[in-house]
């Protein structure tokens, strides 16, 4: 089909809406395809693969040589995160074990001090009931004392 050949239609559908349907063949705009230049194989002399081979050889000893350098690194790591951690639990263990051994004095403190408060107190009551005994051995010798006054007099 050339340009003259272009079927165009207008129609209306029902909705109100108007759209134009154009009918022709595809347009191609695209670039001419170059011919692809093949170059004749080239026969490689033996001392060229060779040369080739220890090239291989020499990038394949590079990369496992790189890939021992990354393992090494990763385990220096490691070990650099594992004496830190160590080390921060052999902190954390003797700060705790100070915090602990810190309260155990001061409960141990405390409890000796109210040990003796109430030995005190046992020794305030002994010695005030020693008094009012004593205290009541003199009215009861005064009273008798007087009662032997009284009745021998």
């Amino acid at each position: 089909m050339t340009d003259s050949a272009i079927l165009r239609d207008e129609e209306k559908s029902k909705g109100g809406i108007k759209y134009e349907l154009v009918l022709s063949e595809p347009s191609v705009n695209d670039p001419p395809k170059k011919e692809q230049i093949t170059s004749p194989p080239k026969t490689m002399s033996v001392e060229e693969i060779e040369q080739k081979l220890k090239a291989a050889e020499e990038r394949r000893l590079m990369l496992e040589a790189e890939r021992l350098n990354q393992i090494n690194e990763k385990k220096n790591k490691l070990q650099e995160a594992n004496q830190k951690r160590q080390e921060y639990n052999n902190n954390f263990m003797q700060s705790t074990k100070e915090a602990i051994e810190q309260k155990m004095e001061a409960f141990e403190n405390n409890r000796e001090a109210k040990l003796r408060a109430l030995q005190e107190k046992l020794k305030e009551h002994e010695r005030h009931v020693e008094e009012v005994r004593q205290s009541k051995n003199l009215n009861l010798n005064e009273a008798s004392q007087e009662e032997t006054v009284v009745s021998s007099g």
